[in-house]
């Protein structure tokens, strides 16, 4: 009768063959962290690049609900457009409870701490040193003409949003701010 040699009976060959040893272990995680470490600049570049788009479309966005507040309640809304507190709203009079008018905040927008908004100018106005830019949105459905550049927390990465007066639809362009 011939034994066959397994790992029950104390054969040394076959529990090596089956088992992995630490140097394959180390390499295979040694691999596997350099993949991970060359992977993530990428990733916190493309997501750096998404909250600063999220951040010009959500001034277009706050363009439209600008235009729509003003058309349905035929009364002009206002963009406020905040450089030191990083901050947009629309505002819009409205009745208070004493029956007189008071300015009401329809919407506010916070910018990331990774997206900043550099500035802001009204194009039929001189430029100027205000810290806070106002446009207004008209019952007919205009505005007045603006732009706005965010620069991201990438280098040399920003967009220029500029928003058309006559249909108050924002046109996003990639711009190098210094």
């Amino acid at each position: 009768m011939v034994i066959q040699p397994t790992s029950a009976n104390g054969s040394k060959g076959l529990a090596r063959r089956a088992a992995f040893t630490l140097i394959e272990l180390s390499i295979t995680v040694f691999i596997i962290a350099l993949m991970v470490a060359m992977a993530i600049p990428g990733f916190v570049r493309s997501y750096n690049g998404m909250i600063l788009n999220e951040a010009a479309n959500s001034f277009a966005t706050l363009c439209q609900l600008a235009r729509v507040q003003a058309v349905s309640q035929q009364s002009p809304a206002t963009l406020h457009l905040d450089l030191e507190s990083q901050s947009m709203w629309v505002s819009q009079s409205g009745r208070n409870q004493d029956g007189g008018q008071e300015d009401q905040t329809v919407r506010t927008v916070h910018l990331s701490n990774r997206v900043s908004l550099l500035s802001a100018v009204r194009v039929d106005l001189p430029p100027t040193d205000d810290k806070q830019i106002l446009a207004e949105f008209y019952p007919n459905g205009t505005c007045d003409p603006i732009y706005i550049v965010l620069r991201g927390a990438e280098p040399k990465s920003g967009l220029c949003a500029i928003i058309d007066p006559l249909t108050t639809h924002a046109t996003i362009y990639a711009v190098k701010p210094s």
